[in-house]
């Protein structure tokens, strides 16, 4: 058997990335994570990139400081879009940490570890990599607990149209 991980369908990161957004939107950024990770803050930051279903090229791309509260992207989910990048934002503790999801399986890309505050090389090198450890265990269980709903039998029954609802309440309001 290999090491490899088994892929994530192509529908699914589409899917994890708008739950993100909503679940984000609609807990305050607070996802609970359990006893091991406790209470974590996390956001859609600033890039959201969105591409045709069946396209592999990215055909819309918001930036700016906010561009998840923006009608513009919502309306790119509601015209049948679907989210090909998204950067998020993640608060543990006073840690901060940033990078970018992209594409069907979710890869990490650009990024950003809160500062190192040790002295020596050595540590500093030991900091970061525990820091790249900690972010990948909390998106590890983001993606859980996304999983964990998505298998539930409260996803069509209530999650789904929540999300729904959420999404056509945003596209509708007036800006």
């Amino acid at each position: 058997m290999s090491g490899e991980a088994t892929p994530i369908p192509p529908h699914m990161a589409a899917e994890f990335y708008v739950w993100f957004w909503w679940y984000s939107e609609n807990n305050e950024g607070r996802f609970n994570l359990g006893d091991n990770l406790g209470v974590v803050y996390a956001w859609v930051d600033q890039r959201l990139s969105f591409r045709r279903p069946g396209d592999q090229k990215v055909s819309t791309v918001l930036t700016g400081e906010n561009p998840a509260a923006s009608l513009e992207a919502r309306a790119a989910l509601a015209g049948g879009k679907v989210l090909q990048d998204v950067r998020i934002g993640m608060r543990r503790d006073e840690r901060e940490f940033y990078a970018t999801l992209r594409g069907p399986a979710v890869h990490v890309g650009a990024l950003k570890l809160p500062q190192v505050m040790s002295e020596g090389l050595e540590e500093q090198v030991y900091d970061r990599m525990f820091l790249y450890e900690e972010f990948h265990l909390v998106l590890g269980a983001i993606l859980q607990q996304f999983a964990d709903m998505r298998a539930s039998s409260e996803w069509k029954s209530k999650v789904l149209p929540e999300l729904r609802g959420w999404l056509a309440g945003k596209v509708l309001e007036p800006a």
